[in-house]
């Protein structure tokens, strides 16, 4: 048996188990570590000692505020599945980067973790931007991709490949399709706002033109403007004028944090009016905290979360809801469903985790969070596991998607406030 000192790259830093927490994040990822690894001889995987699996998060770029709670979740669900004993008694090993939310930055790291590390599966993207662009990668390369921030309703069709006659799905993900959240931000333009015409304003990617267009569509009332707006610029003074050349009652606003909060100031700076029904690529705290002045009394639709005993186990492992970010609860399911999918099919492979990973969603024995262990009994014996996650029930559509409660907020000295939630029911027969 051989041993390959293996050094991974600044972009790339493997582990196992609960990481290091005296180090921030982004100082860890510029971290060389230097560390000895059994590697396979000749990619044979059934000889490997620990199964290797990725996750790339935005810790910087326009999304970068959600990127460290994010890894958190992952990092957290790794070292759950490895204090149950691992899958099929190998522990995972992680290697993690930052995308930077740059589609191609974040192409060229996760090529690099398949051709160094030989991944079968990773968690992320969170930006659809940067999804539409791995996917295709993925496919080629039979290495499963599970998302837990995609929305892009175009990744619904992504991530297939013909394996052996038949045809997988390289891609899923435990976020919902913006397919939902378009119908939820027309609801609130309309039974909130009470708006007769409404502008749509964007960010220039898949995220923002694809949930856009959803919520155009869905929207009963006069649509005064669809405006894409560029993350390469500070200066959004002329967009708004577009924006609002025709006077809106609102505007639908799909955006992140780093350009959004710059829009908003700029907004209320020029004082254009209007009310903002903001999707929720735009709730972060400290956001709100900052423009609470600015926003108080203006809308936000999200996914809600289940209130059950595994998302209290989630938040609990956290260290409390104040350590919980938007989406990091997707990130949990996402790892923790590719570690139910290669221990329900007793092999470590894309294609193996892609023909396993939904029915480990739904109809069996429910699972939850921390309870992997469980699982593994279950599955040996022959009975199939249901996971109800940290975020939701997960119970993948033949896409690989669910389909999720979502809530429509307002916000209040500072706070985002529920004022409807919108059940999994009135979504049926309008996707």
């Amino acid at each position: 048996m051989y041993h390959v000192k293996i050094q991974p790259t600044s972009d790339t830093v493997p582990t196992r188990g609960r990481r290091h927490r005296g180090f921030d994040r982004a100082r860890r990822l510029s971290l060389t570590w230097t560390r000895w690894r059994i590697r396979d001889i000749g990619r044979d995987r059934s000889r490997r000692r620990a199964d290797p699996l990725g996750s790339l998060v935005p810790l910087t770029g326009s999304a970068g505020a959600f990127g460290e709670s994010m890894q958190r979740a992952i990092d957290l669900a790794v070292e759950h599945v490895n204090r149950s004993g691992g899958v099929d008694g190998r522990p995972l090993e992680l290697y993690s980067a930052d995308t930077e939310t740059n589609p191609k930055r974040a192409r060229s790291k996760l090529v690099a973790m398949i051709d160094d590390h030989d991944i079968v599966g990773f968690v992320g993207p969170y930006s659809s931007g940067v999804g539409t662009t791995l996917a295709p990668v993925a496919a080629a390369h039979q290495v499963m991709e599970v998302s837990h921030g995609n929305t892009s309703p175009v990744l619904s069709g992504m991530g297939y490949r013909a394996v052996d006659g038949q045809r997988l799905k390289y891609y899923g993900r435990t976020a919902p399709n913006d397919a939902q959240q378009g119908l939820v931000m027309a609801r609130a333009l309309t039974d909130h706002v009470e708006a007769d015409s409404a502008a749509f304003l964007y960010v220039n990617n898949p995220y923002g033109e694809g949930l856009a267009e959803k919520a155009r569509q869905a929207f009963d009332g006069e649509v005064t403007s669809m405006v894409a707006y560029s993350r390469e610029t500070d200066d959004y003074r002329g967009t708004l004028d577009t924006v609002f050349a025709n006077d809106p009652e609102a505007v639908g606003f799909v955006a992140y944090p780093e350009n959004g909060r710059t829009i908003i100031e700029q907004w209320h700076e020029g004082d254009y009016g209007g009310t903002w029904v903001m999707a929720d690529g735009i709730n972060d705290t400290a956001l709100l905290d900052d423009l609470s002045g600015v926003l108080d009394g203006h809308y936000l639709s999200s996914p809600i979360p289940q209130r059950t005993a595994s998302h209290d186990t989630f938040v609990s492992a956290m260290g409390g809801a104040d350590d919980v970010q938007l989406y990091s609860s997707h990130g949990y399911d996402a790892l923790f469903l590719l570690a139910l999918a290669m221990q329900r099919a007793g092999e470590a492979s894309g294609a193996a985790i892609a023909r396993h990973i939904r029915p480990v969603s739904h109809l069996g024995t429910t699972v939850g969070v921390d309870e992997f262990a469980t699982a593994k009994a279950l599955l040996s014996d022959g009975t199939n596991v249901d996971y109800e996650g940290a975020s939701s029930d997960v119970d993948l559509t033949d896409r690989l998607e669910p389909v999720v409660r979502y809530s429509i907020l307002q916000i209040r000295d500072a706070e985002p406030t529920t004022v409807e939630q919108v059940p999994v029911s009135w979504f049926d027969g309008k996707l």
